[in-house]
C-alpha cells in the first residue's frame, strides 16, 4: 500500500481518461489511417510538426467543403499550437507553411462518418490537427479525432477524490476539451494543462512535486515518458492499446488493464 500525505495524481487525456477514435487522412494518397500513431508519422518526416487547432471541429461540416484550410484558420482567426515537431519553428513559420498547403476543409470532414459510427456524440473531446512537412511546405496529414470515457473513468477520479487526491490533466489536446473535461469530472479548471508537450507534461509533474508529498503520473503512450521519469509513481495504462515500447514499459511502476486498478494500488 501507497500512503501519501498530500496527494496529487496527473491523467493523461486521449487513451488513458477518453477512449479516443482517431482518422488521418493522407493528403498525397487520399487514403484513411486509423492504426498508426500521428507521432510516428511525423519522425518520419525529414521535418515535420503536429499544429493543433483550437476549436470546435462539429462546426466545420456547415461550411464549405473546398475551403482550404488555410482560409478556415486566417478568416476565422482560428488559434493553432504546436504539441510536437522534430526541430523548433516559430508560430509564424508554421503559419507560413499551412498557406502554402492546399489542404481543403473536406480533407477533415470527409472522416466524420467513420468517427460516427464509433462516437456518435462527437461533442465530447473532438479535435483537428495537421501534420506538416516543413521540408516541403505542405499539409502532409489531417486528422480528425473525437472520444468517450472509458467506462470506469468518472467512477475512479470520484473515488481518488474521495481519498484526497487532487485531481490534474495534462494533455496535448486543444483548450476547450480540456475546459469540458475538467467540468466533466467536477475538478478545478486551474487543474486543465492543454496542449502539453511531452517536455511540458514533464515540467507539470516537476512543479507539482515542489507541493505534494507524492505526484502520480498516469499515462498510455510515448508522449508521456518524460512525465513517468519525473513523477514519484508512474502509471501505464493499455486500455486502449498495447505498448509496443520498452522504453515506456521499464519507465513505469504498474502497468493497468482498467483505471479502476487504480483503486488498487492508490491509498
Amino acid at each position: 500500500m501507497i500512503f501519501m500525505r498530500s496527494k496529487a495524481i496527473v491523467f493523461d487525456n486521449s487513451g488513458t481518461l477518453i477512449e479516443r477514435y482517431r482518422i488521418i487522412k493522407d493528403l498525397n494518397t487520399g487514403e484513411f489511417i486509423t492504426d498508426i500513431n500521428s507521432l510516428s508519422l511525423i519522425d518520419n518526416l525529414d521535418c515535420g510538426a503536429l499544429s493543433i487547432l483550437q476549436f470546435n471541429t462539429s462546426c466545420l461540416s456547415k461550411l464549405d467543403p473546398d475551403t482550404l484550410i488555410s482560409d478556415l484558420i486566417n478568416d476565422y482567426h482560428i488559434h493553432f499550437t504546436v504539441s510536437y515537431s522534430t526541430r523548433r519553428l516559430s508560430h509564424d513559420e508554421i503559419l507560413s507553411i499551412i498557406n502554402d498547403g492546399d489542404g481543403v476543409i473536406s480533407d477533415i470532414t470527409d472522416g466524420f462518418s467513420i468517427l460516427k459510427k464509433q462516437v456518435p456524440n462527437m461533442e465530447i473531446c473532438n479535435g483537428t490537427a495537421l501534420i506538416l512537412d516543413c521540408k516541403n511546405r505542405n499539409i502532409a496529414y489531417t486528422i480528425t479525432t473525437a472520444g468517450r470515457f472509458f467506462k470506469n473513468a468518472i467512477f475512479t477520479v470520484d473515488q481518488l477524490k474521495n481519498r484526497d487526491y487532487d485531481i490534474f490533466i495534462a494533455s496535448g489536446d486543444r483548450s476547450d476539451a480540456i475546459q469540458t473535461l475538467t467540468e466533466f469530472l467536477d475538478i478545478d479548471p486551474s487543474h486543465g494543462f492543454p496542449t502539453a508537450t511531452p517536455l511540458g507534461k514533464r515540467d507539470i509533474v516537476k512543479s507539482l512535486k515542489k507541493d505534494y508529498d507524492r505526484v502520480v503520473m498516469v499515462g498510455d503512450g510515448q508522449n508521456d515518458y518524460y512525465a513517468f521519469q519525473e513523477s514519484d509513481l508512474a502509471i501505464l495504462t493499455i486500455a486502449q492499446s498495447l505498448i509496443e515500447s520498452d522504453q515506456l514499459i521499464s519507465s513505469s511502476d504498474y502497468i493497468v488493464n482498467d483505471l479502476i486498478e487504480l483503486l488498487n494500488i492508490l491509498y
